[in-house]
């Protein structure tokens, strides 16, 4: 045991750890969009929370999952905000902090993990090694119950977990907001210009994964309102927002846990048996050492 540890100590702890998936980013800024912004708007009704949808669903699932997003179980009903992702990059200049890919320790054995996330002590096994050397040095057979004496124990057991190698990926995402009237317009477009500072650059987190997000600091408009013709008058932006994403691991597909846990080696010794190799003792009569034939 170190010195100066308490006894009463509690040295376990637990370490929680997800992959990150693409709908991991794609819920991460879903729920940004819905929870953090949590966009209202002022209706006939009075003032309402504009409902969100990731990429709009088939109509006949929407009718059943939430009829209120219809009238009359035909058309839409605005003001609405649909977030879809766009496009996907796996550019070579996002190489994060790992300029290269690393492959898994030990791929021969199947068992995945490449970066170390955390380390802790294996209490137990280090222990016995630390009483095991402890008794050799100053143990006595006069006094049984007094076999071990606190000193630094370099034999220390520690258990690393690791996880894949991570593919870097720049997610790029199309809010489009859609109303019936321009107040409705100003009153969703107004937190994507006054929440973020210059450059708009904030963080979206889902499940213990954090990414960044950077929002086009162009918004585009897609309304009708200028032309005379019968089509119903509707108001459309859209708002651009890459995502710089990470993947952890294959999902569904991967055959390895996420985090794989391995334990490090006390110490490496060489054994003295060198029969095995065809060496001979030298031939010098004043050789005190022990040799194993």
């Amino acid at each position: 045991m170190p010195k100066r540890t308490k006894l009463d100590q509690n040295l376990r702890s637990t370490y929680g750890f997800n992959g990150s998936t693409f709908e991991d980013i794609d819920r991460a800024l879903y729920n940004f969009v819905n929870e953090e912004l949590n966009i209202f708007c002022d209706t006939n009704a009075g003032s309402k929370k504009v409902p969100i949808l990731f990429s709009s669903p088939e109509r006949a699932f929407s009718i059943k999952e939430d009829p209120l997003l219809r009238t009359n179980t035909r058309t839409l009903e605005y003001p609405l905000i649909s977030v879809a992702r766009t496009a996907m990059d796996k550019n070579p200049a996002n190489k994060g902090r790992y300029g290269v890919f690393i492959p898994p320790y030990y791929e021969f054995y199947k068992r995945g993990g490449a970066i170390p996330i955390a380390r802790r002590v294996m209490q137990e096994k280090s222990r016995e090694r630390a009483n095991n050397t402890a008794i050799k040095r100053f143990g006595n057979k006069t006094n049984k119950t007094y076999q071990t004496f606190p000193f630094d124990n370099k034999k220390v057991v520690y258990e690393t977990l690791y996880v894949p190698n991570p593919t870097f990926v720049e997610m790029t995402y199309d809010i489009q907001l859609i109303s019936n009237y321009q107040q409705q317009m100003n009153q969703m477009l107004t937190p994507f210009l006054t929440r973020f500072s210059t450059p708009a650059v904030f963080n979206v987190t889902h499940e213990g994964n954090s990414y960044e997000a950077f929002v086009d600091q162009t918004f585009q408009n897609e309304s009708n309102n200028l032309g005379l013709e019968t089509d119903e008058r509707i108001f459309k932006s859209t708002v651009t927002i890459k995502v710089l994403g990470h993947l952890i691991g294959g999902g569904t597909n991967q055959e390895t846990p996420v985090v794989v846990t391995r334990e490090s080696a006390a110490e490496v010794t060489v054994g003295r048996e060198r029969a095995i190799l065809g060496d001979t003792p030298e031939d010098d009569p004043n050789r005190k050492d022990k040799y194993r034939a």
